[in-house]
């Protein structure tokens, strides 16, 4: 009988997976990782676990959580860049913990709750909307050979008529933040008023710390009677500059942390599709892989640097990047 270690977070997702593994004949052990608290599963979860014959334990990376995820989140902001903590969850800490963990115990194969596919030896796009393959493109594809997603053939709503008699919240996004994530940045990083300047280089108002902004947000940015938005942000001034709609849209940005599932001579003047965020719809693109500089077909709007950059081909990711900066 196959093993499989499985994370399950305590939502609804990551249970039905593990029940899902369990009835395909696996031999299945779930693991709780304590990564931004030390709180234990619900026990209507921790019975259904049992009662499916599957072992569960817990295991504590509550530091390379706060490391690699947390301290990463601010030091980002800090800089000017918008993260994107569940990337990084995945790459540093989530997979690398459950195959470590898998390591120990001689288990071959690690699966979680994600809404993804593995087709040729690739991650593909799940085939609904809850597609999570964004979050996934980070991770070392020595890894892939290893990964189940049991979800791969299921939507979150037959997940739901399945396992509605149970009463779990839903996982959250922001893990590690209580309630709003600029809270956490203004105590970590303290108000520091600055300047908010428009494309005409006027000062037209003040903010109380540039981290509070992203590329494409709005709110805060009231100039006159037309629409503002930001489109950069300068972190060693302190200045947060605003424009009108149309200068937000950018075809060309360059990008670091690069990771690759196929070679770099594969992308040589192929047409792939990058995703600019999660949920953004993949548009055409070339990568050039002597510059780091991804080339969109056609214009996208607020694409905004920290942000992840993932490239598809025929709906399998075949590699990422940070967004380093926009040109």
């Amino acid at each position: 009988m196959k093993k499989c270690l499985i994370g399950v977070s305590g939502g609804v997702d990551s249970l039905f997976a593990a029940i899902q593994l369990k009835k395909r004949k696996y031999d299945v052990t779930a693991v709780h990782l304590w990564l931004y608290s030390h709180d234990y599963l619900s026990k209507d979860v921790e019975y259904l676990l049992k009662k499916n014959s599957i072992k569960l334990y817990y295991a504590d990376y509550s530091q390379v959580f706060q490391k690699s995820v947390v301290d990463y989140f601010i030091y980002e902001y800090s800089k000017g860049f918008t993260p994107n903590p569940c990337s990084m969850c995945n790459r540093e800490v989530k997979l690398k913990a459950l195959i470590k963990e898998a390591d120990k115990l001689d288990i071959n194969y690690i699966a979680t709750g994600h809404y993804a596919d593995i087709e040729d030896g690739l991650i593909k796009r799940h085939f609904t909307d809850k597609d999570q393959s964004y979050f996934l493109a980070g991770i070392d594809k020595k890894m892939i050979s290893r990964i189940i997603f049991p979800l791969s053939s299921y939507s979150k709503e037959s997940i739901k008529d399945e396992m509605d008699f149970l009463n779990i919240k839903e996982s959250e996004d922001l893990c590690f933040i209580k309630n709003n994530y600029r809270e956490l940045l203004s105590e970590k990083l303290g108000k520091r008023r600055g300047k908010m300047i428009d494309e005409e280089n006027f000062t037209v108002g003040y903010h109380d710390g540039f981290y509070n902004y992203t590329v494409g947000q709005r709110k805060g940015t009231k100039s006159g009677n037309v629409p503002h938005y930001v489109y950069r942000i300068d972190p060693n001034e302190n200045i947060v500059f605003i424009a009108k709609e149309d200068r937000l849209y950018i075809r060309n940005f360059y990008i670091d942390n690069i990771n690759l599932f196929l070679h770099k001579d594969w992308f040589r003047d192929r047409i792939i599709k990058c995703s600019v965020r999660f949920r953004s719809n993949p548009k055409k693109a070339i990568f050039d892989t002597a510059l780091n500089k991804v080339m969109l077909l056609e214009k996208q709007k607020a694409i905004a640097p920290g942000q992840m950059a993932v490239f598809y081909y025929k709906n399998k990711v075949v590699g990422s990047g940070r967004i380093k900066n926009v040109c």
